[in-house]
């Protein structure tokens, strides 16, 4: 599903490499944007918590992950809460088919977000992650994923073109995980330069 096979990256090695994770992480550190990071592997919570709390980047890093034991382990590590109730450290649970018992799922564990496969996302769903207390996130699946999508499932929008990226704001989702965020920003940028020229007018 990765438009970068390991092929691609054998011939381009000698240009280009892939970061550590303590790369990314450092570089991030100092722009103030906040990273999720996704827990993929058996026994990666615990050295990657290691790794954020050492780089004293707590309020910058939110975990996720589809199996969710994972996201367990932070929160069971750190239950700290933000003066305003909020945890101090932040967690999703993944989702890549959605079960009726969702939020129930993501609550078990004391998350703080649920994030859901882009074509899983309606409105009714994620009124019922803000309901319960959580907030929500939207993810596209990788370049070649949504290619195949486009071709064989969807057909009418483009691939994550703003028609795509305005259909899933509809439902209310307060983040999304995108593949061409310049599109995204572009988007954002028009909307916001829109309503200020609607409130000039009136």
């Amino acid at each position: 599903e990765f438009g970068c096979g390991p092929d691609t990256i054998r011939e381009l090695e000698h240009e280009y490499y892939i970061p550590t994770l303590e790369e990314v992480l450092s570089d991030a550190k100092q722009t103030g944007v906040v990273i999720k990071v996704e827990l993929k592997g058996p026994g990666t919570t615990d050295p990657v918590l290691e790794l954020v709390e050492r780089l004293n980047m707590v309020d910058q890093v939110h975990y996720s992950s589809f199996e969710h034991s994972r996201i367990k382990r932070v929160r069971e590590l750190h239950p700290e809460r933000n003066a305003d109730g909020s945890h101090t450290y932040k967690t999703g649970c993944l989702f890549n088919e959605v079960p009726d018992n969702f939020v129930e799922l993501a609550l078990n564990v004391d998350a703080s977000e649920v994030h859901l496969r882009y074509s899983t996302a309606t409105k009714e769903r994620v009124e019922e992650i803000h309901s319960a207390g959580m907030d929500s996130m939207v993810w596209m699946r990788g370049p070649m994923g949504m290619v195949d999508d486009l071709t064989h499932r969807f057909h009418d929008v483009g691939n994550e073109d703003e028609r795509m990226y305005s259909t899933i704001m509809a439902t209310g989702v307060r983040a999304m995980c995108v593949n061409r965020p310049d599109v995204l920003k572009q988007m954002l940028i028009g909307q916001a330069m829109n309503s200020r020229t609607l409130v000039a007018m009136i």
